[in-house]
């Protein structure tokens, strides 16, 4: 089991062959050890992984975890693991078998956690992160029992309040929005139903106003004060929507004010949070519920659904996985729609 020293960037690092579950021959390298026992200690580690049963340590299962899901989730997802893992499960667990994880270890843990200042939104979410490896854990191991069953999971779910701007609301909104940049962005946040993290990439070929097409194929997020480009937040996300004519001749206009404009153009270099503020203070000067910036989305599908469009193409207008997911989370506003529905039928 050597490890190597790299002169270039004065740090260790192994590389190893080693047999994978489909029995076939593959080599790994992990570099940027400051120490030669670092590295050697992680190839023993990586290997002992390979070899799952209930004394595989819950340290390498989280190590296991975290990498099988990382191309799999958002940069965001990957961070709120590794932060909970690293700081409120592994000081704790990193040593401890898998399968000798009791309800008793589980309870003080969660304890600690309860008799902290922490947050009870992000104590409920740190519980169902360590839920979450466990069960990933239990499959590999092939460990039946689990602990967690019985025990009730701690803190609270974030609160999903909706609220929403009838059409009167919002123009009485944007009516009072003077400056073009923002302006242009709160018609394409209600109009189109997109996401603020899909806004803020939008390139000026992304809006397409000879076709009307409005093409969302990434996501901005701020991750550790840069910005990164992801994909869309789900498989679906990536769509076009088809813009109306009115907010075409707006980007039209709009383009011919950003210098150079070109395919390759931000339409909006600004940052996330120079929309809160105008959010805030045009909603109070124009005498209209205050609502957040998502709540947009949520007004735009609630335009929708007062003209009778149908939750399939609102699913897809949104880039939701299901149907089901816009059910559940409007199927609230369509009540009054039911009655509609029974009279068409009686009048049959």
């Amino acid at each position: 089991m050597p490890a190597y020293y790299d002169e270039k960037t004065k740090s260790w690092y192994c590389k190893f062959n080693y047999i994978d579950w489909n029995g076939k021959r593959r080599q790994k390298m992990k570099r940027g050890f400051s120490k030669k026992i670092d590295a050697k200690d992680w190839e023993h580690r990586f290997i002992v992984a390979l070899k799952y049963d209930s004394k595989t340590t819950i340290g390498t299962i989280t190590e296991t975890f975290l990498q099988e899901i990382a191309p799999r989730r958002r940069c965001t997802t990957i961070r709120n693991y590794n932060n909970a893992i690293k700081n409120y499960i592994n000081p704790y667990f990193r040593d401890l078998p898998l399968g000798e994880l009791s309800e008793k270890h589980i309870i003080e843990w969660q304890n600690r956690l309860l008799s902290s200042n922490m947050a009870d939104t992000y104590m409920h979410e740190i519980d169902t992160i360590f839920r979450t490896v466990f069960k990933f854990g239990a499959r590999r191991c092939k460990l039946s029992a689990n602990p967690f069953d019985g025990i009730e999971k701690i803190g609270r779910t974030r609160a999903q309040t909706m609220q929403f701007w009838t059409l009167d609301q919002y123009r009485q909104f944007i009516a009072l929005i003077d400056d073009p940049v923002k302006h242009m962005a709160f018609q394409l946040l209600y109009y189109t139903g997109i996401r603020l993290g899909e806004l803020m990439p939008l390139t000026a070929a992304d809006a397409d106003t000879t076709t009307g097409m409005l093409h969302i194929t990434k996501s901005l997020q701020r991750i550790n004060r840069q910005d990164v480009i992801t994909p869309p937040k789900t498989g679906k996300g990536t769509r076009d929507i088809i813009m109306p004519r009115f907010l075409c001749n707006e980007l039209i206009e709009y383009k011919k004010r950003l210098y150079g404009c070109d395919d390759d153009t931000r339409l909006f270099t600004m940052s996330k949070c120079a929309l809160y503020y105008p959010m805030k203070k045009y909603s109070q000067l124009a005498g209209v519920p205050r609502i957040r910036l998502h709540d947009l989305r949520h007004s735009h599908v609630a335009l929708l659904i007062e003209y009778n469009v149908s939750p399939l193409v609102i699913a897809d207008r949104l880039g939701h996985e299901s149907i089901e997911v816009t059910l559940g989370t409007y199927g609230h506003l369509y009540p009054n729609k039911q009655q509609e529905i029974a009279d068409i039928l009686d009048n049959l």
